[in-house]
């Protein structure tokens, strides 16, 4: 069997780029924040899941926001990148609009 333990060049009769050459192609994606908004249909135990399954909050913390998003009517959730909010934002509107509930959320 062939050692294949890699050299640093590219095999014969490729347009491999050796890593010498590499650029630095590493793209950060910027920082967004999910934002929760209040309305007076939604319930409690629906913000409650969707902070739960799609943000990772524990009961008390995902509480927490739920009193903060009722008394000010609007609740900074995390600041994620910005692909990732956007997954978590759109399984939240889903989730929303298969159970009925005018619920909002948003980043900025």
């Amino acid at each position: 069997m062939p050692d294949d333990t890699p050299t640093g060049k590219p095999p014969e009769g490729t347009d491999a780029v050796p890593p010498e050459e590499w650029e630095d192609s590493t793209v950060i994606a910027p920082k967004v924040t999910v934002v929760f908004h209040d309305d007076p249909q939604t319930p409690v135990d629906f913000v409650l899941f969707c902070l739960e399954k799609y943000f990772g909050f524990d009961e008390p913390a995902a509480r927490e926001l739920v009193g903060c998003l009722r008394a000010k009517g609007r609740v900074e959730v995390v600041s994620l990148a910005a692909p990732v909010a956007e997954l978590a934002l759109r399984r939240v509107a889903d989730a929303a609009a298969q159970s009925g509930y005018p619920f909002r959320a948003t980043s900025n």
